[in-house]
């Protein structure tokens, strides 16, 4: 196989074409890995490239890794897209690539409206009562919050004594990926005590295994649910949108401290209805 980039004068067409996963592996990790990506979502990609990309050298080759798979073609997908987008930025011969992008099959992206009852968020913390207090912290975080998974796990394993703002706290998490920008982290004196805790670190993968293990509502889905119940609490849409990380890619100066003063104002809104819901429980 010749390299990704190799120029129109490659000595045929097949070679030119071909790649090779075991060739291009350790590169691809190393562009995937500059990307930021979770390292779940990293084990998840790896995982189905490596049980089913061998070589292509033609749009049927990639067409047959799908039709053999019956479970994981989204996986596999986004795997091939990585990969496409990798060879891209290495110089592989764009023509080529745009031929091979057209053999993906085509998935619906659909809007996901489903939003958790409250007598499900119940359940779910009293089914993981007796689960491992580093779980239960991240849960409980992301009940409160609204954070995306990978912030919170960021947050729990980078946690240093917050700022107390009336009956909750506030942690600044300060991360910034794409259009993904999050300031802060809101949350209840429970969690607050769920945190302090803590020695030791918790790994994504440990507590996503704790979520099967006791079928508990996933992270999207508490996102889902702490914004909606804060919007029915009359916490503004934007106000609920800070508050998840879920702001314009570039906030002016003014802007942000006045959706930060906002935020401190109404989250207590949302931190007295968690108190609420926390002591159904019993």
């Amino acid at each position: 196989m010749l390299r990704p980039g190799f120029g129109p004068g490659s000595a045929t067409r097949e070679a030119h074409d071909t790649i090779s996963w075991k060739y291009i592996r350790s590169d691809f990790i190393t562009y995937f890995d500059s990307k930021r990506y979770s390292s779940r979502y990293k084990v998840d990609v790896l995982s189905y490239l490596d049980k089913n990309f061998t070589i292509i050298s033609t749009p049927t080759d990639i067409m047959r890794c799908f039709s053999k798979l019956e479970k994981g073609q989204r996986h596999l997908w986004l795997g091939f897209r990585a990969v496409f987008n990798f060879l891209e930025a290495t110089g592989f011969n764009a023509e080529t690539l745009s031929v091979y992008r057209k053999a993906l099959p085509t998935f619906q992206c659909g809007i996901d409206l489903k939003v958790p009852e409250e007598a499900k968020i119940i359940a779910d913390l009293k089914a993981f009562m007796g689960a491992n207090p580093k779980c239960r912290a991240v849960h409980n975080l992301l009940i409160d919050s609204g954070l995306r998974l990978v912030e919170a796990m960021h947050l729990v394993n980078n946690w240093i004594e917050p700022d107390k703002v009336g009956n909750f706290y506030r942690s600044e998490i300060g991360m910034f990926r794409g259009c993904k920008q999050s300031y802060f982290a809101y949350y209840t004196a429970t969690t607050y005590d769920l945190l302090k805790g803590l020695n030791s670190k918790v790994s994504q993968i440990a507590y996503e295994k704790a979520i099967e293990r006791f079928n508990l509502t996933r992270s999207k889905y508490l996102r889902k649910f702490a914004f909606d119940s804060m919007v029915q609490l009359e916490v503004p849409e934007s106000v609920a949108d800070f508050i998840e990380g879920r702001v314009p890619r570039r906030i002016g100066a003014k802007h942000y401290m006045v959706l930060r003063r906002q935020a401190d104002k109404f989250y207590s809104k949302y931190a007295d209805y968690l108190v609420r819901l926390r002591s159904k429980q019993a």
